[in-house]
């Protein structure tokens, strides 16, 4: 197992709806179920063991129709797990009158179905967000992911970090975490598309990491379907794990 720091840098803007179309604001986090289903879209399907029309994030009414969700929770795949993210740059929106076919962009009028515009709020690029990647496996994961509403380009950076020990007690987790896939105790919700978020999140399966980059320590919450890494062996100052 492998825990690496993410971040993603937007290339171009960014929008996905906390609520209705009409004035949006797209909120200041990333869920993991658009990262997660994003990067499986990528990846070839002998790494995510899915078939390219089972996935969840490419829409198609021969899998379940446009607006129909086809998942459980942010888990995309066993092999790998992308934690929400939360915004790492100043929050800026820039409006913009929109029209299109998208999710909820036409309206049945007299004349039959029309497309309709919308202002929307936007993320614009250079937008950043950081959260953390969870690897089983050696896995080649892509440079660029499109996100949201109208699939918009990002960038996608890792670095590894140092696993310094296991979670065997409550502590508050160093991202939002996802309440149907970690066990959450307490913390603030966070009302957003699909299903709402946990920041400041009280977890107890997890673990603890520390990058020598950027000299801190974090705690990450693990699905708990997933077996806590126990500690094996430390040899030149790099611990070793078994599952």
């Amino acid at each position: 197992m492998k825990v690496f720091a993410y971040s993603i840098y937007l290339l171009d803007p960014l929008f996905y709806a906390r609520e209705g179309l009409s004035a949006a604001f797209a909120p200041p986090y990333l869920h993991a179920t658009a990262i997660n289903f994003a990067v499986t879209a990528i990846l070839p399907p002998e790494i995510t063991g899915l078939n390219p029309e089972d996935q969840s994030y490419v829409i198609g009414e021969h899998n379940g129709g446009r607006n129909t969700p086809r998942y459980k929770n942010s888990l995309a795949s066993n092999k790998f797990y992308f934690t929400p993210a939360l915004l790492a740059s100043p929050l800026r929106y820039f409006p913009e009158w929109t029209k299109g076919e998208n999710d909820g962009f036409t309206a049945q009028t007299k004349m039959g179905e029309v497309l309709k515009a919308e202002i929307l709020n936007y993320l614009p690029p250079e937008t950043e967000f950081k959260g953390f990647l969870i690897s089983k496996e050696d896995i080649v994961f892509p440079n660029l992911i499109r996100l949201g509403t109208f699939r918009g380009k990002a960038r996608l950076l890792l670095e590894e970090l140092e696993i310094v020990k296991a979670v065997e007690k409550e502590q508050t987790a160093s991202h939002p975490v996802d309440p149907l896939l970690s066990e959450v105790f307490r913390g603030i919700m966070v009302n957003m598309f699909p299903y709402p978020i946990v920041e400041n999140a009280t977890i107890k399966h997890g673990i603890e990491v520390r990058s020598k980059k950027e000299r801190f320590t974090k705690i990450v919450a693990l699905p708990d379907k997933w077996t806590t890494p126990k500690i094996e062996k430390v040899e030149r100052g790099v611990r070793s794990l078994i599952l």
